[in-house]
């Protein structure tokens, strides 16, 4: 789970929990500059179906799967544009894939491989955009607004100059480092605060990654490269002084 260092995360699954979030608020407004907002997000799956959904179900509809990655993105509309539709308006570019693999969930019908060769940062943005936010769908659970299971995210965490999220999700669980992943991946629309203060609520159903399906792989952090050097180096100077002392 990611957060920035612009905010602070409460979790708490189902839609409800009015007096912890009238507890968090009054925290807020206690220690938080006056212009954070506490924003409640809740994110569902089948909320107003009319039959259970399974994993199955979320792979075959949605094009995810338990454990897919969700990420939740904030932005400052009167600065910046709110995200295109295609993958370069969304990802930095890695680099390219010569093989082919089937896109993440792989479950009929949403088990095509790329079209395109192009491999993107899943962690990346368009320009002065955040990932505020990221987690995984979780297993299912009742009861949805007619009685049966559905998928549910539901958090809380403070932004501070940002007036517009959406909702990013990608048919994959995992983006190891140094591994090229095929995923389905999709956007929500853009919620804008219409002037809420102290807590804005936003509610997403449904968001679908049936739409697209591209390459990813991580770009490690400078971090990682200097311990990936340090590593090797290490190596090189063991096997040296083996040789040399068998010498």
């Amino acid at each position: 789970m990611k957060q920035s260092g612009q905010l602070a995360m409460l979790k708490k699954s189902g839609r409800s929990g009015g007096l912890l979030l009238a507890a968090v608020a009054l925290w807020a407004m206690l220690v938080l500059p006056a212009q954070a907002v506490l924003v409640v997000v809740d994110i569902g799956w089948n909320y107003y179906g009319n039959s259970d959904i399974d994993n199955n179900g979320l792979m075959a509809n949605f094009g995810l799967q338990e454990g897919s990655i969700v990420q939740v993105i904030a932005y400052n509309s009167g600065v910046e544009s709110a995200p295109g539709t295609d993958a370069d308006d969304n990802f930095d570019i890695f680099g390219e894939y010569s093989g082919s693999l089937p896109g993440e969930p792989n479950y009929s019908p949403n088990n095509q491989a790329p079209t395109d060769q192009t491999v993107y940062d899943p962690e990346s943005v368009p320009p002065d955009h955040e990932i505020v936010y990221s987690t995984h769908i979780g297993p299912a659970i009742g009861v949805n607004a007619n009685g049966y299971d559905w998928y549910n995210i539901y958090t809380s965490f403070f932004i501070s100059g940002y007036d517009s999220i959406y909702i990013r999700v990608f048919g994959a669980t995992d983006f190891p480092n140094g591994v090229v992943i095929a995923s389905y991946w999709g956007i929500s629309t853009v919620k804008t605060n219409d002037g809420s203060i102290g807590t804005w609520y936003v509610t997403y159903d449904d968001v679908t990654a049936t739409n697209h399906v591209n390459y990813f792989e991580v770009i490690p952090e400078p971090g990682t490269f200097a311990l990936l050097a340090v590593g090797a180096g290490g190596l090189w100077l063991s096997k040296r002084r083996r040789k040399t002392g068998v010498a």
